[in-house]
């Protein structure tokens, strides 16, 4: 049986081995536009007194060290982009999408003892200027029944619409159906964002039916006609050229 003196002795290691285990941080997350800037700032709180501070990207490739006051700026794709701030802020400029992913800083205290953190960082490429496909479905009876299709050449946005400035509740892809009767006007607005940047762009109609990006619209049985006057004028200048 152990004695009262060898229990607390085995305490005593026990509470010293757990003092000695890393700790973590819970994960944080920041956004970041293509050429911009952004700051890492850890939550961890670093010791007056620690031996060093290393950062790391996606748990392979080491960035950074630093050790009292000298920091070490390691090569790689993160070279010349990094600046480490006296508050333990990690500065990354010129951001490329590539640089998207996890970042850990690791702080080891004068005891050996090492506490993390990771902040996920996402890169996104500023949404660009949308525009729009208009079907026109029916045009009966005074009714005029549409789809609206916002596109965009970008991943990972959302979409939202307004109809005459009004939000368009629970309208979030990029297709819009509507139908139209009593109105001589409406103007359709399309946002497109992802979390650092958002561009709209607009639709008008113009009873009965038609419709433009510009704030005159044409009828697109119009534009149909002149694009097909504009080929029949091309092949009869083809066949007189041929005579």
């Amino acid at each position: 049986m152990a004695t009262a003196g060898q229990t607390f002795a085995y305490l005593v290691v026990l509470i010293g081995l757990q003092a000695y285990e890393a700790t973590e941080v819970p994960n944080d997350q920041v956004n970041g536009i293509v050429h911009g800037t952004v700051y890492l700032n850890p939550k961890l709180i670093v010791p007056l007194e620690y031996t060093q501070i290393i950062w790391w990207v996606n748990e392979t490739q080491k960035i950074l060290t630093k050790k009292w006051n000298q920091t070490f700026y390691l090569n790689g794709s993160f070279h010349n982009k990094l600046h480490y701030h006296e508050n333990h802020t990690l500065e990354i400029v010129q951001l490329q999408k590539r640089d998207s992913g996890i970042f850990r800083i690791e702080v080891e205290d004068t005891q050996s003892k090492t506490t993390n953190e990771r902040i996920q960082l996402n890169v996104y490429e500023p949404v660009p200027k949308p525009s729009f496909n208009v079907t026109i479905r029916a045009n009966e009876d005074g009714w005029c029944n549409v789809t609206l299709e916002c596109t965009v050449n970008a991943a990972q946005v959302a979409y939202h619409w307004y109809k005459n400035e009004k939000d368009f509740v629970g309208k979030n892809s990029s297709t819009l159906d509507d139908q139209l009767k009593s109105e001589s006007h409406a103007s359709y607005k399309c946002v497109v964002h992802n979390p650092v940047s958002e561009e709209a762009g607009l639709v008008y109609y113009r009873s009965p039916c038609t419709w433009d990006e510009k704030n005159s619209a044409v009828p697109l049985s119009l534009a149909r006609k002149t694009a097909d006057s504009i080929l029949a004028f091309g092949f009869l200048l083809l066949v007189h050229n041929w005579v």
